[in-house]
């Protein structure tokens, strides 16, 4: 698992993505993305609660469930910046984009336990990545914690990134124009 902690005034997530190419891919044939609707928050909601509380952790940077978080975000929130990966009548990973008064957006994904390392978190980045240079975003941040260095790997393979490191955490850049574009739309997920 690796996770990227993303924190500003009105936004914390975190980035939960595969590690590498190594990553089976079993199953994913049936793995659909697509933008929520407000009747796929209990969908989510079941989703976290089948997340271990160190997933959450991680994703939330806190003890919580996260159930009230995405309540929110599906029925009030930016739902076209939110992508939802579903396996039959399963949510099993969310992503959004926290887009502030910049052309900043922050990334955050969380994924089920049991589909990790499938590839899934890498496919619900790209869908986000095309989408925010859709809609004109220059940059996507996350902040990565000191111990999963791991993420820069990941994040180095869709381009090129701009680190700082901030008190045991890594703020990342990743400059959308910077970015190989057709790989993000090659993912034979989304639907």
């Amino acid at each position: 698992m690796t996770v990227a902690m993303i924190h500003t005034r009105d936004y914390m997530t975190s980035v939960m993505m595969d590690q590498g190419p190594s990553v089976e891919f079993d199953g994913l044939s049936e793995v659909r993305v697509r933008r929520p609707t407000a009747s796929d928050a209990g969908a989510v909601v079941e989703m976290l609660g089948r997340c271990s509380r160190a997933t959450l952790f991680h994703r939330f940077h806190g003890f919580t469930d996260g159930a009230d978080y995405f309540g929110a975000l599906l029925r009030d929130g930016p739902v076209d910046q939110t992508f939802l990966a579903w396996y039959e009548s399963r949510c099993v990973g969310v992503a959004t984009l926290g887009v502030g008064a910049t052309e900043v957006s922050d990334l955050g994904v969380l994924i089920e336990d049991a589909w990790q390392r499938r590839g899934i978190g890498a496919w619900l980045v790209a869908s986000l990545l095309a989408h925010a240079r859709a809609r004109g975003a220059t940059t996507v941040h996350a902040d990565v914690l000191g111990d999963d260095l791991f993420i820069l790997k990941a994040l180095r393979r869709i381009g090129p990134l701009t680190v700082a490191i901030e008190c045991g955490s890594y703020s990342i850049d990743i400059d959308i124009y910077s970015i190989d574009i057709d790989i993000c739309r090659q993912s034979p997920l989304t639907s």
